[in-house]
């Protein structure tokens, strides 16, 4: 039977939904005083990159392609914001002081079982799964506090190109095949509504002309993709901190967060963070699939560790991390599966 899913994530008009959004976004200009000629505030664009095989794995969570536009900040979002960031910063009720901005997302994530060679499913197999969305954000900051909403917007299925991403590269570095996708999760719209804050604990100096802060962290996602709630904290050492707090998260596309960083110049600082959490329900695991032999579970308790590091200066700048999570489905054998992320970003 010819599949009645409707296709609106295909590629073209992915694009063009983003297309449609940055532009409604950019309505408005931003106004900037003359006193404020010489203050360092720019936008980005990065490129993130999460995949297993980095640290010699392909399994669970294994590849991810994140394309990210943050806009500069200003504190002033009656007189000089964009429409949309005008009008949800006003329901928002965000802190006069803080500085504030929007950006956009659209990324592309693959989940696979471990043998992706085998033509037959086992009891402990995670199913396959591809995602593709778009997310809308807004974010207000300041060196001791962010807060930072979401909207994610997308869908999972083959028409989300994950089997075919995966096929592609496989056969361009001459690994394995995957064989399993006819039985992966099947087509469905996902959305996200998504609110994180942050808040500082401590700052102070540290030695060879550095600093050292911590700080907590909480989030809330609900929707149809990952509903969850997470408490976490995150220890950083280096430069420029004041000015790049809250830049670090937990999640995949959220590892390292440019947004918080423009108003900073350059920097440098090696992090190391933690998170749990309670999900509720996760699309990627519990969804529908065409044909399978065996159920399994999302693991309501999971819990990550991360460390990197990050290095920025005026136009350009860099983080590489390695991310452990404790298991997502209850039917995993393995007591932890890890991956690597490199993020590349441009500022103007």
């Amino acid at each position: 039977m010819k599949n009645k899913y409707i296709n609106i994530f295909s590629e073209k008009n992915v694009i063009n939904i983003a297309a449609i959004f940055l532009a409604t976004m950019m309505t408005g200009s931003v106004i900037a005083d003359e006193d404020k000629a010489n203050e360092y505030n720019t936008g980005s664009f990065s490129i993130s990159l999460d995949n297993d095989a980095f640290l010699g794995t392909d399994r669970g969570y294994t590849n991810g392609v994140f394309f990210k536009y943050n806009s500069d900040t200003t504190t002033e979002i009656n007189n000089e914001s964009p429409f949309v960031l005008k009008t949800i910063g006003n329901f928002l009720a965000l802190d006069e002081q803080s500085n504030k901005g929007w950006g956009v997302t659209i990324g592309q994530q693959i989940w696979t079982p471990v043998d992706i060679s085998a033509p037959t499913e086992s009891a402990h197999d995670r199913p396959y799964t591809g995602l593709l969305f778009i997310e809308g954000t807004v974010f207000e900051y300041t060196k001791d506090f962010a807060n930072k909403y979401s909207l994610m917007f997308g869908g999972v299925g083959p028409d989300t190109f994950g089997e075919d991403s995966q096929t592609f590269v496989h056969s361009l570095i001459g690994s394995t095949q995957p064989e399993g996708w006819g039985r992966q999760i099947k087509n469905q719209t996902i959305y996200n509504l998504g609110y994180e804050g942050q808040r500082l604990l401590t700052r102070d100096s540290a030695w060879f002309n550095t600093d050292y802060d911590a700080g907590l962290s909480g989030r809330a996602n609900i929707g149809n993709y990952q509903s969850e709630l997470a408490v976490g904290s995150t220890f950083r050492w280096g430069q420029s901190l004041d000015e790049s707090f809250a830049s670090v998260g937990s999640m995949p596309g959220h590892y390292i967060d440019t947004s918080v960083l423009s108003k900073s110049r350059s920097g440098q600082f090696y992090y190391l963070a933690v998170e749990g959490r309670y999900r509720f329900q996760d699309i990627t695991i519990d969804g529908a699939r065409p044909k399978h032999l065996f159920d399994v579970h999302t693991e309501h308790w999971q819990a990550t560790v991360s460390t990197g590091v990050v290095y920025y200066q005026a136009s350009w700048g860099m983080a590489l991390s390695v991310i452990t999570s404790t298991p997502d489905y209850e039917e995993d054998l393995r007591d932890y599966n890890s991956t690597a992320s490199v993020n590349v970003f441009w500022r103007a």
